[in-house]
């Protein structure tokens, strides 16, 4: 009896020690778990917060390129600007004129070959693209020497068509025959929809864009948009193919990105155009999506405005 009674003793005493084990996983598993949820709901609010900032930014800038005076408004050519919200808090604004970039719907074929051709440094891919994007815009069905129409989408298994009509929105030329995501992203920057002129203005162009049209020499780049802050640049020599004309003055991309306690956070990039928007708003929407610039791989944005902190009440 005596070593049965022990042996009962001993299996209790095991089964304990496991239901002890058991439940501190259980514990551990619990507390683990409940701080990743702690971590997730505060990363969440931590973007909420960001996000917030940024649409308050794009606002802000709506309101800068309103004022009535010309040396307070802010400027449309890249000119990167601080709105500082709060002790800890502040959000990276910079503005450019869709002026600066190819309206996609009005270009000539020559600019559109001669655009293609410096952005992407390749002739017979730029050829091409300027084909299947002509024909993707023409309203005929009759293809072009290195185009497509809608039986060669039909072969490929693309899911678009083309649609024998102008672009409505840039997304589109993600469906171009041809057009890869990469060469998409290569692309963006060059193009709008919103100017309704062939060509572009150097005053409104952004360094990327200043770069192809003069060779990639960023000496002169650097010195062109040094004049331009002070407000005289240069006319840059003709390039045949692409006509330098005037700016639009109606439609902008803004990006704004914001900082709490000096950590870059999310930011938003949206296109603009002057003319009533919601509510009482002098500006309507076009075009908004989130923008995430490299971090932290990337070195921290260091923007400051030009001539300090504007206050549009002065």
């Amino acid at each position: 009896m005596a070593l049965s009674s022990f042996r009962q003793q001993g299996m209790a005493l095991v089964l304990v020690l496991w239901v002890v084990s058991l439940m501190t996983i259980m514990a551990g598993s619990f507390a683990l778990s409940t701080h990743r949820e702690a971590g997730i709901l505060s990363h969440a609010h931590e973007r909420a917060k960001a996000m917030a900032l940024a649409e308050g930014g794009v606002n802000y800038a709506m309101m800068m390129l309103s004022l009535p005076d010309p040396k307070k408004r802010w400027r449309a050519d890249g000119t990167p600007y601080v709105w500082q919200v709060a002790e800890d808090a502040r959000v990276h604004i910079s503005i450019l004129d869709e002026g600066g970039k190819i309206d996609l719907n009005a270009a000539q074929e020559q600019t559109l070959k001669t655009v293609l051709g410096l952005a992407l440094r390749n002739e017979e891919l730029a050829a091409r693209l300027t084909d299947t994007i002509m024909d993707w815009r023409d309203p005929d069905d009759l293809k072009r020497n290195q185009g497509a129409e809608a039986e060669d989408y039909q072969a490929s298994k693309r899911q678009a068509l083309p649609q024998n009509r102008n672009f409505l929105i840039l997304d589109e030329l993600r469906g171009v025959m041809g057009m890869t995501p990469e060469l998409y992203r290569k692309l963006e920057g060059w193009f709008t929809l919103y100017t309704g002129t062939d060509g572009l203005n150097p005053a409104m162009a952004s360094r990327d864009i200043l770069m192809a049209l003069m060779g990639g020499n960023a000496a002169a780049v650097d010195g062109y948009l040094q004049q331009r802050r002070l407000g005289t640049p240069p006319p840059l020599p003709p390039l045949p193919g692409i006509p330098f004309g005037g700016s639009s003055d109606a439609a902008y991309t803004v990006v704004a990105i914001a900082e709490i306690q000096g950590r870059q956070g999310e930011g938003v990039q949206t296109t603009i155009r002057r003319g009533p928007g919601a509510g009482e708003s002098l500006f309507s929407t076009l075009r908004f999506k989130p923008y995430s610039p490299p971090y932290p791989a990337s070195p921290p944005i260091e923007l400051k405005p030009e001539s300090g902190d504007f206050n549009p009440d002065d």
